[in-house]
């Protein structure tokens, strides 16, 4: 029973990711890529370096805080002999202020194109996906917002975890709820918004103290009635996971903002598309180990054939797909467990060098 509930709640979920393909179609408008940098992450320059060498025609406004001296050293260096780089130093976060709406606000001064598009310092668009995103952006006249992927093979099982979170979960649950018309919040590693819309919602600063800014922009486009777009253009992640600390940390991090949004957003189709099937992976093997050896493999199975299916659509839109079938399946059993972890010291968080304290008006730093 318990396997025939999880088998047609998946096959709803990817049937209807699978149907929500939307055009991002029209010309390539021109475009300024804003990039907040905090160093901490060993790959930090290699990808950085990608953003300017792929995408012709952008121009890319690296943010980084003052204090952060790897930080500067790593954008300063690679801007050299890249005309279309400029880096911009600014004062380090105070108590209260988000560190990455801090520097996109800054950025925002120097945006010029007719686009305005964020990536996160850990994140990799493939080769055309910038232009994609931002032609998505022009013709809607709003906000268009990428795919969470995996971008490389993972070099330890830790970051193959890691992987297998995000290459399991994110494209089925982001497409098949924008399908459904419930596009109410966006992938913050990579978006971006028509420069108009963007000025007509109030800017990066409207966001004000928000923890969680990729929903406080969402917010922002759906109060002033501008279009929220989810495009199936992946943005593969890029961060190093060197073990297995590292790794329940991230996953941690990112588990406590869902909760947020979820707990403030919550309906009949998050709970059948996101939360339930969530929480059938462990309960039903749980169960099926119970019921004996026979019952467990046979779970397992089902499991597996899932990520399996997930895992061409993540190839299908064009992500890299490399997270292996073992590691989307544990990371699908470890949901409930993560979502349990969340909610011990839920404002704790730690970011790379930093920690931080969410408090309800905004971030305290450690």
């Amino acid at each position: 029973m318990l396997g025939a509930l999880y088998a047609v709640l998946q096959a709803l979920r990817l049937g209807l990711a699978w149907r929500h393909r939307p055009g991002e179609g029209g010309g390539a408008p021109s475009v300024t890529v804003l990039q907040p940098i905090l160093s901490g992450d060993p790959a930090l320059a290699e990808t950085l370096a990608v953003g300017p060498d792929q995408a012709h025609g952008a121009r890319f406004v690296w943010l980084v805080d003052s204090d952060d001296a790897e930080g500067v050293a790593v954008a300063t260096r690679l801007a050299k002999g890249r005309s279309a780089v400029r880096v911009v130093e600014g004062r380090p976060p105070r108590d209260g202020e988000n560190p990455k709406t801090l520097k996109l606000v800054r950025g925002e001064a120097h945006a010029t194109g007719e686009v305005v598009a964020v990536l996160d310092d850990d994140t990799v668009m493939p080769p055309g996906g910038l232009e994609r995103l931002a032609a998505a952006a022009k013709t809607t006249g709003g906000l268009a917002t990428a795919l969470p992927t995996w971008g490389r093979a993972p070099r330890t099982a830790s970051e193959a975890l890691v992987a297998g979170f995000v290459d399991g979960q994110g494209a089925s649950a982001y497409l098949a709820m924008a399908r459904l018309g419930r596009t109410r919040t966006i992938n913050g590693m990579a978006y971006a918004a028509d420069a108009r819309a963007l000025r007509r919602a109030g800017g990066f600063a409207a966001m004000g103290h928000a923890v969680t800014d990729d929903w406080a922009i969402a917010r922002l486009f759906e109060s002033a009635g501008l279009p929220l777009l989810q495009t199936a253009v992946p943005a593969r992640v890029a961060v190093t996971v060197a073990g297995p600390r590292q790794a329940v940390r991230l996953l941690r991090r990112w588990t406590i903002f869902a909760h947020r949004y979820v707990g403030a957003n919550l309906d009949a189709a998050m709970a059948l598309l996101v939360l339930l099937p969530a929480v059938l992976p462990l309960a039903g093997l749980i169960l099926a180990l119970v019921s004996g050896p026979l019952a467990a493999g046979l779970w397992l199975l089902l499991l597996a054939g899932r990520a399996a299916l997930h895992r061409r659509l993540v190839r299908g839109i064009g992500g890299a797909g490399t997270a292996p079938l073992w590691a989307v399946v544990a990371a699908e059993l470890a949901l409930p467990l993560l979502s349990g972890l969340a909610l011990w010291r839920p404002s704790r968080i730690r970011w790379r060098t930093r920690r931080m304290r969410l408090d309800p008006d905004g971030i305290r730093y450690e």
